[in-house]
Parts: C-alpha cells; structure tokens; sequence
C-alpha cells in the first residue's frame, strides 16, 4: 500500500528527530556527577512536558516517541530506543494504544472532554508502564479546561504523564506552563533540510536537481513536513528531473527571476513591465497576497544587499540571485528601500482581506515606481558645505568636523561624491539606530 513521504519518513526514535538537537539531547541524556545516563532510563520522567512551535517541527512525532520510549515491551525499562515491534509501540503507531491518549485540542476543547479525560488519570495502565495523555494543538483549549487539569498536572498519580503540543504557546496559562518541562521546537537549518530531502529523494529514486531541492525548502519556510509532501507531489509529474520551475509551479510561490525583475523594474520607474509581470502571474494561479508577501521578503533582501553586501547568510537567497540583487541594489537608495517596505508592510491587511487584492497590488506597484523617482536630496545642494549641512541634519550628534572628515574620505560613486555620500550618511543612521536600540 502507498505510504505517503510525510508519514513514511516520520521519526520513530529521538535520534532519527532531525533539527533538534537541543531537545534530543535533554531528553536522552542528564549529566550527573558519575557520568551521562539517560534520562528516561533513570526514569527522570516528568509529569507533564510542553512542546512548543511552528507547525511540522516534530512536536506531535517527538510526543509519540516519547510514549513508545517510557512504555516499549522490549525492556525492563523505559528505553531510548524503542522497538517498533512490541504490541505498545505497534499500538501507539497505529495511535490504538490503550494507554497512550491523543487528544485533538482543536476540536475537542470544551470542559467535558477534559473531565471525562482526568477522570480515566486514576486507573493503571493496561499493558505499559504509564499513561500517557498527548494534547494537540493544547492552546485552543478553554479556560474551563484548563482550571480542570491544573490540579492533576500539578499532583497526578505517579503512572500518568501529560505532554502538550502548541505553535501559540503565548495562549496556554501561565499556570501551566509553571507546572510543565518546556520544549522550544525551530525551523529546521535550511542546509540540514536540504542534505536530508537530498537523501530521501535518492532513497525514493526522485530525480531533482540541487536547485529543486533549494526551492523546496525555501517555499515551505523550513518545515520538514510541509517538504516532505511537496517532494511527494512533484514525484507524481513523470518528468525527466524535477527543477525550480517545477517546484515554483507546483507551490504557487513566486519564481526569484520574477522578482529581480521586479526589483530592477522599480529602480528604473518602468511601471507598464511591472503590471505585465503581475499579469502573467496572477494568469499562471499565482496568489496576490503571496505575490505581495513575496515582494515585500525580496525587498527586505534589497536591504541587506544594500547595506551588507558580504553577509549573504542573513537571506535565504542563493549565491547567483544575491549577486544580482547586490547589483541592483546600487541602483536604489536606502531611504527609498525603507520608503518601499514601509508602503507594503502599510497594504498588508488589505491585500489579505480584500477581494480587490489584485487592483491593490497594481496601485502599490505603481507607488512604489513613484517611490524610486523621488528628487535626491543632492539637487539642492550648490557647494560642499551644503551637502556636510544636510549630513548634519541627518546626524546632529555628529560635529562638523566629524563630518568634514567623513566627506574627504568619501570614494566618489561613478565620479560623483554626492550619492556617495547620501549613502554614507544613511548608513551612519541605520548604525546610530541599532546602537540605540
């Protein structure tokens, strides 16, 4: 029978939990004066542990092995490793299990499911050593459900053990959280994700290239789940090798070709090309509000190309891209850039609540061109001393001898000192900013 990828490469021990290192190795090893032990073989076991973060990190797989781990027949005692094999780790897999509970907080949150769930804390397990009560999506759980449980979680009886799931963790009682071990679960590194759809693609026979495997991962944010079934997708399309355009096909994202173009578009004030690309996007079933949001990221970008063009690590953009992003940078200014996001962030609700999402992207492309042909501050200027004057308004805590030393180690832009030094100037702000902050 077919097996989805998502569910076929789910992690049945902690070792095989990928991007979480921290979290593994607190729950597998305490250090201890005579060594390491593991933590669930001394039976360091907690009542109650809550594993927070974004969705498809591992939380809900990491509970389940946690479950297999403190109840697998193989051993005497709880173990790291669990079999796979017993009626416990078969039971809790195919999520039968007896003692293990799984609880969609979601859809079940009112205060009779709860009671009823506590009500069962008091009976021994039926053929493992806890039970064990893994809550889902625990933050949508009400009020009510929560001051049922606090007592139990704060004194239950030494067999049971709660493990809460949650990506808003800022909803769960801080009279919970108190009385819980607490997990943050992350996105998972880009370059980890990568060597591992790298290796799941080769164990499935899915011919993708390198780039494909990138555009994955930057389309689905770094979550191993959603990765996972969108390289299950593209595995359905019969083609020779799986490359970004697939890839960007298939998610709905926007191809970064697209918004370099864009980005160079909107420096040279050409509106009519722009509102054609946003054409043809919305044509090939593209979002407005991903094209929007997209946008909005690559101009971000635009920023760090423009004021750190060494520190490519900081985007999510590959070597080639960043380059043509670093040139096209020096065709804006950084006030225009943060004039720029400014405007967009400004539309977001907009853009995401609004049927006319499409007719507000168009007038927002065509501000932002308006943007880019604002007059530069240097066409008022007639002598130097003009220009070290608007440095000093822009900088007052600098002296005008500061300044002037500034100006004469100015490396003129194309032969010209002024843009050079509206950049330097705006870039002694941004400093200025970030030491305040």
């Amino acid at each position: 029978m077919y097996q989805p990828l998502h569910l076929k490469y789910r992690p049945q021990t902690l070792n095989e939990v990928i991007g979480q290192e921290h979290i593994v190795r607190t729950l597998i090893n305490a250090i201890l004066p005579g060594g390491s032990h593991s933590a669930i073989a001394l039976q360091k076991i907690a009542p109650a542990y809550l594993f927070n973060g974004p969705k498809g990190t591992g939380k809900t797989s990491t509970a389940r092995i946690m479950a297999k781990s403190l109840n697998c027949q193989s051993t005497q005692e709880p173990t790291t490793k669990p079999c796979g094999e017993c009626n416990s780790c078969k039971g809790i897999t195919a999520s039968s299990s007896l003692d293990v509970t799984e609880l969609d907080a979601a859809s079940n949150s009112g205060v009779e499911t709860i009671r009823e769930l506590i009500s069962t804390t008091q009976f021994a397990p039926v053929e493992g050593r806890y039970k064990i009560f893994i809550i889902d999506e625990c933050h949508a759980l009400s009020s009510q459900s929560w001051q049922a449980l606090l007592k139990t979680i704060e004194n239950p009886p030494r067999h049971v053990v709660f493990i809460f799931c949650t990506t808003e963790i800022h909803k769960v009682p801080e009279t919970i959280i108190s009385r819980c071990q607490k997990f943050d679960f992350r996105r998972v590194g880009l370059e980890t994700l990568v060597q591992y759809l790298s290796k799941v693609a080769q164990n499935e026979n899915i011919n993708i290239n390198a780039p494909g495997i990138w555009a994955i991962v930057k389309s689905c944010g770094g979550f191993i789940r959603n990765c996972l079934v969108l390289l299950d997708q593209l595995s359905n399309l019969g083609v020779d090798e799986i490359t970004p355009n697939w890839v960007w096909e298939l998610s709905g994202i926007v191809p970064e070709h697209d918004l370099l173009t864009l980005t160079e578009n909107l420096a040279k004030g050409e509106v009519t090309a722009n509102l054609q690309i946003l054409q043809d996007l919305i044509e090939y079933g593209k979002n407005p509000f991903v094209i929007y949001s997209s946008l909005t990221g690559f101009l971000k970008d635009l920023l760090v190309a423009k004021t750190a063009p060494d520190n490519r690590q900081i985007t999510q953009l590959e070597e080639e891209t960043w380059l043509e992003l670093v040139t096209i940078s020096q065709m804006w200014e950084l006030t225009q850039i943060q004039a720029s996001i400014a405007l967009l962030m400004s539309r977001q609700q907009l853009m995401r609540d609004s049927e006319a999402a499409k007719l507000w992207l168009e007038a927002t492309l065509i501000e932002l061109s308006n943007i880019k042909e604002e007059k530069q501050p240097w066409t008022n200027w007639k002598t130097i001393q003009d220009a070290i004057n608007w440095g000093k308004e822009q900088l007052p805590h600098l002296s005008q001898s500061e300044l002037e030393r500034h100006w004469n180690n100015l490396t003129p832009i194309k032969g010209k000192k002024a843009p050079a030094w509206v950049q330097l100037v705006q870039e002694l702000q941004m400093k200025s900013q970030l030491q305040t902050a």
